[in-house]
């Protein structure tokens, strides 16, 4: 056999049709295919009730291991982690923020041009959520507690104050990146009532819920947004990662 996909959401069905893969669910069929795959793609920890140490041992000693997502690859010379394609990082950003912004005009009453914007966390997803957002006519401050990021915000037509007081207070929806606690319990008191809170953040995110909540506030995180808003083209973003991955290795 010569590719398994090992669990997975919407985006690795689609990316099973594009390699002409089988994806497993089942973790003992998954278990029994290992040794006869000479390529495995599975995410890290694997999204079925199998352990990436099981992984390890069952797959052919040829065997190239694909591995997904923010937790470091395991240190074996098999495995390329795909989530060292800046590529692909890249890529997977500006789809977050495609997904990112359909969900909060998924649920606002008003439309986004003209709106008062705040992008928390100049990363990739930070960036591409920007530059989204401004083409479309929002107005867009980022906040960040780093200068240089901040003079990159403004020179790419956002806002970039210091503090983040009077900018949570204006912001009529709020996308939090950083994979930390920026939006506090002290915090989201200057949020307006009206306000949207997306956290899009991987754990230990970045949005303290239950605070919001008893605030009154309408907050929500939207994890895996690619696999979950636009499965195919995440599928295909991969695919070109795997395909880069191989040329390395020849």
């Amino acid at each position: 056999m010569d590719t398994i996909i090992l669990g997975g959401d919407a985006r690795m069905k689609a990316l099973a049709a594009l390699l002409d893969a089988r994806r497993v669910d089942e973790p003992r069929t998954a278990l029994a295919l290992l040794p006869t795959a000479a390529n495995v793609v599975t995410n890290v920890p694997p999204k079925l009730d199998v352990s990436m140490e099981e992984v390890l041992d069952k797959a052919a000693p040829t065997a190239i291991i694909y591995t997904c997502g923010p937790k470091p690859g395991p240190g074996d010379g098999r495995v390329v982690d795909l989530w060292q394609d800046e590529a692909l990082l890249c890529e997977n950003a500006a789809l977050t923020a495609e997904g990112a912004v359909s969900a909060a005009m998924a649920v606002s009453r008003r439309s986004l041009r003209g709106m008062e914007c705040a992008v928390i966390g100049w990363g990739r997803i930070g960036r591409a959520l920007t530059a989204l957002l401004t083409a479309m006519g929002a107005r867009v401050t980022v906040l960040s507690h780093t200068e240089a990021h901040r003079r990159e915000a403004e020179a790419s037509g956002a806002a970039a104050p210091d503090d983040m007081t009077e900018a949570l207070s204006r912001a009529g929806v709020i996308f939090s990146t950083p994979p930390a606690m920026v939006l506090d319990a002290e915090r989201l008191q200057y949020v307006d009532s009206r306000a949207l809170i997306l956290d899009l953040a991987s754990p230990p995110y970045g949005v303290d819920l239950a605070a919001a909540w008893k605030l009154g506030l309408r907050a929500w995180r939207e994890p895996g947004l690619p696999g979950r808003y636009c499965p195919e083209s995440a599928a295909a973003a991969l695919a070109e990662a795997i395909r880069r991955g191989r040329e390395k290795r020849v």
